[in-house]
């Protein structure tokens, strides 16, 4: 009935070109600490109390086939042990045979056959059981499978996703989106393929929608309109998204996307998006991790997945916690100007939904407004590699910001780099490789989020040499 109501006011919305909030109840998310996080507050002393704020959100645990069976384990307790059976956890899965088939970058793993991803998947169902989960099921994989001679044909992801949809699926308290890149859904040809591949998914167990802006930096307001295009293309309102916006409070006016200079962490983690066709705002990449080494207009920072001290303070300074939720920049300290995330929580969240429409920065946060107004074209970024989590993330407790002593520098590099990459083309764009070097999981504080976070986007930038993106 809920179904039928909400797939009703879709498309009344669609119609009008509107969004409407949604009628579907809060779902508390919940997850663990990022595990690069415990050292760089030790490393880097001045960005403690900001890191500490962000980890009170819900950031997506990665399960990666990159982390050792015994970290992956690990991993797995912490989260299972420590988000209470009342929360949905948060999940991504990457571990698909062949997985980063373009690029190589995360191409390594304990999985190199449908035999070894069946017995992964395996160990991830039997962990999580009945319990309430949502999965980001394979970055990258539909991208691959989407644009021209596509890799992900030859390597067979269509029919290890296949695989992955009906083992996820059998848990009746999961939610899945499959990840596709959203400049698959800027062009007709790879628009069309992407629809065929998620039709025949569908066939294979219970999927909710789709994932895009994973690991990228586009507005919330440009992933709500590609949404609408995609549920077009479907011809339905059945399936719907969810956009990574960890990183899309301002929408960088390039195609770049690594360690874009000028980007802000986006709306906090939430259900509650107050637009119809949008289920959750996400944390899909790790704030703070790095894209990988750039130059020429993006700023230059470590292998991709690890942490990066600059591109934090940015992040933070520039980001939703500071310009809407009034926290300190990381100049002026963590010791005034912090709230509490449990006064952030399920009720700030709809009216973080609500201010999100006049940030400064031109940043389109999404709200009810962001689907009809008008914000930045879209972009083609590529996607960044999250690493390894090991600690909890709840709700927000605003506290101090980065300062952002390199925003001018950013501005210039945001310019050069984008002019070179307009077309979302490259599957290469859309995945951040995950291949970073894995420590392992310690057992860190539970983090339950109710606020919106940002979106992403895939682009090429001939600019940036990116070693592992999505480094898990």
């Amino acid at each position: 009935m809920v179904t039928s109501l909400r797939s009703a006011v879709a498309m009344a919305s669609l119609a009008l070109g509107v969004s409407t909030i949604d009628i579907t109840h809060a779902e508390e998310l919940c997850s663990i600490t990022p595990q690069s996080y415990a050292k760089a507050k030790t490393d880097y002393p001045d960005l403690a109390f900001a890191i500490s704020a962000v980890e009170e959100y819900s950031i997506a645990a990665w399960y990666t086939d990159r982390l050792s069976t015994a970290d992956r384990a690990r991993m797995l307790k912490d989260l299972t042990t420590q988000c209470s059976e009342d929360t949905r956890m948060t999940v991504v899965v990457y571990g698909i045979p062949k997985k980063d088939c373009n690029a190589g970058f995360s191409s390594g793993g304990t999985v190199s056959n449908t035999a070894d991803y069946k017995k992964f998947l395996s160990d991830l169902t039997t962990a999580v059981g009945n319990r309430k989960v949502l999965y980001v099921v394979e970055p990258d994989s539909v991208g691959l499978l989407a644009e021209e001679n596509g890799c992900g044909v030859g390597a067979g992801y269509l029919e290890n996703l296949k695989v992955a949809v009906k083992a996820l699926s059998k848990n009746k308290n999961a939610e899945l989106y499959v990840d596709v890149g959203y400049w698959t859904l800027e062009y007709e040809a790879q628009s069309s393929k992407v629809v065929k591949v998620m039709k025949e998914l569908a066939g294979e167990g219970k999927l909710k929608g789709i994932t895009i802006n994973t690991s990228n930096y586009r507005s919330t307001d440009q992933m709500t309109k590609l949404c609408t295009k995609f549920q077009t293309a479907m011809g339905s309102t059945d399936m719907t998204c969810i956009v990574d916006t960890s990183r899309n409070f301002n929408e960088p006016a390039t195609t770049d996307w690594c360690n874009i200079m000028k980007a802000g962490i986006g709306q906090p983690p939430t259900s509650e998006t107050n637009i119809t066709n949008l289920d959750y705002f996400m944390w899909v990449k790790v704030p703070g991790e790095s894209d990988g080494t750039c130059s020429d207009g993006s700023e230059a920072g470590p292998t991709a997945g690890f942490f990066f001290e600059a591109g934090f303070q940015h992040l933070w300074d520039q980001g939703y916690l500071v310009k809407k939720l009034g926290m300190n920049t990381i100049a002026d300290g963590g010791t005034a100007s912090q709230t509490s995330k449990t006064g952030v929580s399920q009720t700030s969240s709809q009216a973080s939904a609500s201010e999100s429409t006049d940030e400064d920065d031109g940043v389109s946060e999404t709200t009810d407004k962001s689907s009809s107004e008008e914000t930045e074209e879209p972009k083609k970024e590529g996607d960044e590699e999250p690493q390894p989590q090991n600690g909890s993330a709840p709700q927000t407790t605003a506290q101090t910001e980065p300062s952002g002593s390199s925003d001018t520098m950013n501005e210039t590099e945001d310019k050069t780099e984008d002019e070179s990459e307009t077309t979302p083309s490259s599957t290469t764009e859309s995945s951040p490789s995950l291949e970073s070097e894995v420590a392992p999981i310690s057992t860190p504080a539970v983090i339950l989020d109710t606020i919106p976070p940002a979106v992403e986007s895939p682009l090429k930038t001939a600019k940036c040499t990116v070693k592992g993106r999505f480094r898990q």
